[in-house]
């Protein structure tokens, strides 16, 4: 038996439909499937890596199957991997539903397909197959070690560890299969759909979410090779106005969850966390478009040090007040007296999130200088990290990064209350009241501009120390830029009162310094 595939579902038609040829004998079999305008752009993209996320009940699971569905009965001898984290989740959400969808039997009694309950597997009658796969655990990906993928798809994606995403990403090639003449140019191909949370969170967000503007081509750096730019990416938003299956009340279920899952779920947010940390960050209010603050503003630098993890250097001015002027589709927005806006950063790392790059303090201080020098910029003060005067077998980093630059690059410490710290940059971005209207509503007193990606990036998903949050969030993550901004804040402090405590411990230092004959002004 020869089976036909109609591209009717690649075209976004209302209903999909093959044609079974079994010698002289024609039949057509319509599957219930209506594509919304969402999925009409998965199965119509020329992309060969389509990120699918956003909102629950936004229809990627079905959009995946169906994909499935239509590149195998267009491909003989096609092998599609289809995978879930867990067993319980496949059968419930795969398995069982692609049985109910695509009759096993047609209509002349013959077998469109059949199917292994051991393996996992539909096994259609032109040789291309269906795989459904779980990897729960962190090492399952290693039983896909030999596996040749044509096409890759992972339902809810961010359950899966980024290794996991980026292990099984490297099993997908052709090998010596060919495939159809109409799709030679689409595969092989990965397709990855999911909710926000979870582990893989923060793979998609970078590689996808922040990769490019949605449903805009582009090429996947971090898959380039040589003379391949990478792969050729898209990444769709799923709302649930997207399903028109989905009840009304469907959205109400998710009222009783925390804020930040509900807006999640609901709305397909990227930027919401459960347990955010900083979280009165809002994009519509801190995020300025990129500009080139007035040359005598006030200008600072500020770095969160470190080689096998990335640095962090972020450039900042004091507002002097007034109007930033709108620009590219950025509304005017107030820029109070006393406001602190992030205006640049460069971020050290190789690609990976939390990785580094490994570069030597003095090339860094000297790419510094010259950044500034390219921009005609002046700084009035450096801060950073206390770290970088820890002597470890020979000068500190900021000692090298002095030496290095005849002595122009001089820094100030740090100060490393990560409890006050967190209070510094709340309370900023909270802000004060806009008296110029009736004090209606607050005005921040610290803004980011859009060009500081990796800000965008990482700080929004940071999340609480489980154990003490009122610091903030915990160490773990990747909050070398977090660091960095609660460095430069309190260097211009917001809250003015020192409780007792510091106002004891800093009497104290004085006291030791004075004991031993020290000047407590002296730069360190």
């Amino acid at each position: 038996m020869a089976t036909a595939w109609s591209l009717a579902i690649l075209k976004g038609v209302i209903a999909v439909r093959f044609i079974a040829v079994t010698g002289t004998c024609q039949m057509d079999l319509t599957i219930d499937y209506t594509p919304s305008e969402r999925q009409k752009v998965m199965h119509g993209t020329i992309a060969t890596q389509i990120f699918y996320g956003g909102a629950a009940g936004g229809g990627k699971s079905r959009a995946i199957r169906a994909e499935a569905l239509a590149l195998c009965l267009a491909n003989p001898g096609l092998e599609a991997y289809l995978f879930r984290r867990t067993n319980k989740e496949l059968e419930d959400n795969h398995i069982r539903p692609f049985m109910k969808e695509v009759p096993q039997t047609l209509p002349n009694d013959e077998k469109l397909y059949t199917y292994s309950a051991e393996k996992k597997r539909v096994q259609f009658q032109n040789g291309s197959a269906v795989n459904f796969c779980y990897c729960e655990n962190e090492n399952d990906v290693t039983r896909y070690q030999g596996a040749e993928m044509h096409v890759l798809l992972v339902d809810e994606a961010s359950h899966l560890t980024e290794y996991q995403l980026t292990y099984l990403r490297t099993r997908v090639r052709l090998g010596s299969w060919t495939p159809s003449d109409d799709y030679k140019e689409y595969l092989p191909k990965i397709i990855f759909a999911s909710n926000p949370g979870n582990v893989g969170h923060s793979f998609l967000k970078l590689n996808f979410v922040n990769a490019a503007p949605r449903e805009t081509l582009f090429y996947d750096k971090s898959t380039s090779v040589d003379e391949y730019p990478g792969h050729l990416s898209i990444y769709i938003p799923a709302t649930m106005e997207d399903n028109p299956y989905l009840e009304t009340s469907y959205a109400g279920q998710f009222s009783a969850l925390e804020p930040e899952l509900a807006r999640a779920l609901r709305e397909g947010d990227w930027d919401a966390v459960v347990g955010k940390a900083v979280h009165n960050l809002d994009r519509t209010k801190h995020l300025l478009r990129t500009f080139d603050p007035p040359r005598h503003w006030t200008k600072f630098m500020c770095i969160d040090w470190g080689t096998a993890m990335p640095f962090s250097v972020g450039w900042y001015c004091v507002s002097e007040g007034g109007e930033l002027a709108a620009k590219n589709g950025m509304p005017e927005i107030w820029l109070p007296e006393g406001a602190i806006i992030r205006y640049r950063e460069w971020y050290g790392w190789n690609g990976r999130p939390n990785k580094g790059c490994r570069l030597d303090s003095q090339s860094v201080a000297r790419k510094i200088l010259d950044m500034e020098k390219k921009k005609d910029e002046i700084m009035d003060y450096r801060v950073g990290d206390s770290q970088m005067w820890a002597q470890f077998d020979g000068p500190s980093p900021q000692e090298n990064m002095r030496r290095a630059t005849d002595g122009y690059f001089i820094l100030r410490r740090s100060k490393k209350d990560r409890q006050r710290n967190y209070s510094e940059i709340v309370s900023r971005l909270a802000g004060n009241p806009d008296y110029r209207d009736d004090g209606e509503e607050d005005i921040p007193m610290f803004f980011v501009t859009e060009n500081c990606t990796h800000f965008w990036r990482t700080v929004p998903t940071l999340v609480l120390d489980e154990n003490d949050p009122e610091k903030g969030p915990n160490s773990n993550q990747e909050d070398h830029i977090y660091d960095e901004i609660a460095y430069a804040l309190r260097s211009r402090p917001y809250i003015n009162t020192e409780d007792t405590r510091w106002q004891q411990e800093w009497g104290e230092e004085m006291r030791k310094a004075i004991k031993k004959s020290v000047d407590p002004y002296a730069t360190q």
